[in-house]
């Protein structure tokens, strides 16, 4: 069966110690991690132009150099409607912003998200190695939990439009592509 993958790349200026870092997990959530986001829902599950779709930051927790990314998994034959849902559902995002149901539904999906992965042995014993590394203790967890419970709709809406710059987006491509 043929395959495709694109990818997706932009820098971003923060790490995890920044203002903006819990505003703009939250945005990310919600166009491409959750299993409600707007990417999974545009072009997974309505457009059924993909296999998977997802979006992530790798954060930096020395430097304000993190990672925008995203990618999709998809026939080759849909390569260019893949590119365009995602640049359209990205834009907007960015021209609509989110809606208050989105975020209470992202902060609920986000801190379950987060609970569970600390009740798992490999990713607790990953956060116990990082911590120490970082001189952190579960407060810093703590702390950006509760962060996320307050956020609002301004916080993650402006975030999202000071950090996501599409111009930016460096896109890859590989595939059976004939």
């Amino acid at each position: 069966k043929q395959n495709a993958e694109m990818r997706v790349r932009q820098p971003v200026a923060l790490s995890d110690a920044d203002a903006d870092y819990v505003p703009l997990m939250m945005a990310n959530y919600l166009i491409g991690s959750g299993g409600n986001s707007r990417l999974w829902i545009r072009i997974r599950e309505k457009g059924g132009l993909s296999y998977g779709v997802e979006s992530w930051v790798q954060w930096s927790s020395r430097e304000p150099a993190s990672l925008w990314q995203a990618y999709a998994i998809f026939a080759p034959t849909n390569r260019d409607k893949v590119e365009a849902a995602l640049r359209e559902e990205l834009a907007r995002a960015l021209k609509d912003g989110f809606s208050a149901t989105e975020l209470a539904q992202g902060k609920a999906g986000l801190l379950s998200f987060r609970q569970l992965s600390r009740s798992q042995d490999g990713a607790l014993a990953g956060t116990l190695a990082n911590n120490l590394d970082l001189g952190r203790g579960f407060d810093f967890a703590a702390k950006v939990d509760d962060a996320i419970g307050k956020l609002t709709l301004e916080q993650v809406n402006a975030a999202l439009r000071r950090h996501l710059k599409p111009e930016s987006f460096v896109f890859g491509f590989a595939g059976d592509f004939k």
